[in-house]
């Protein structure tokens, strides 16, 4: 195991330790999965993500944040967005967009998921290990069982709890996928972003 994975993995616990003790033992995921815009942890927990995961590659081995990819692939971008409005349309725990005040926290939310776990995850897995399958499956799964430390998520009888884990390690696969093909941040942060809105609720 490299140095820069164990890192990576190291500060993963860290955050998963956290998550639950905040989010779970603590109560404040209530709050957090409630998009309450006062809940401090909402944003603590996600500033932890976008901080490490700018910080760390950094100072171990001086990479700038300009290694994430910041271009906009047209090809890539469009397929980005119909794959995401799609998600969109079926999504039911997303954000409500007829609430313009929730718009900046999802924003945030759905930028500090990729870039910690695409970004930083993602790539340091991708960097220690052969091929591409096994880094993808194996920060999706994680990605996945970081998803049961949100309120939403543990309060699920046992089946639920299974769903959930299935369901965020598809969408952990498809974003980690996209973007080692697409080679470009902005496009698993714009599909992100307009798979977390519940469009169904435009229209109620």
């Amino acid at each position: 195991m490299t140095r820069d994975l164990r890192i990576a993995l190291f500060t993963y616990t860290l955050l998963l330790g956290l998550s639950f003790l905040f989010s779970i033992a603590l109560g404040f995921g209530k709050a957090e999965s409630s998009r309450e815009l006062t809940s401090l942890w909402y944003y603590g927990r996600r500033g932890f993500m976008v901080l490490a995961a700018l910080a760390i590659p950094w100072f171990t081995r001086g990479t700038s944040p300009a290694a994430l990819g910041w271009t906009l692939p047209g090809k890539w971008m469009l397929f980005a967005l119909c794959v995401g409005v799609t998600m969109g349309l079926v999504n039911k725990g997303g954000f409500d967009p007829r609430r313009l005040e929730l718009l900046p926290l999802a924003l945030f939310h759905t930028f500090s998921m990729e870039i910690f776990f695409r970004g930083y995850l993602f790539n340091t897995l991708n960097r220690s290990m052969n091929g591409l399958w096994k880094p993808l499956i194996i920060s999706s799964l994680l990605y996945a069982l970081f998803y049961h430390t949100t309120w939403t998520a543990w309060a699920q009888p046992l089946p639920g709890k299974i769903v959930f884990l299935f369901i965020f390690t598809f969408l952990g696969i498809l974003f980690a996928y996209v973007y080692k093909k697409s080679g470009s941040f902005m496009v698993n942060w714009t599909m992100h972003i307009c798979a977390g809105l519940q469009y169904r609720l435009l229209f109620q």
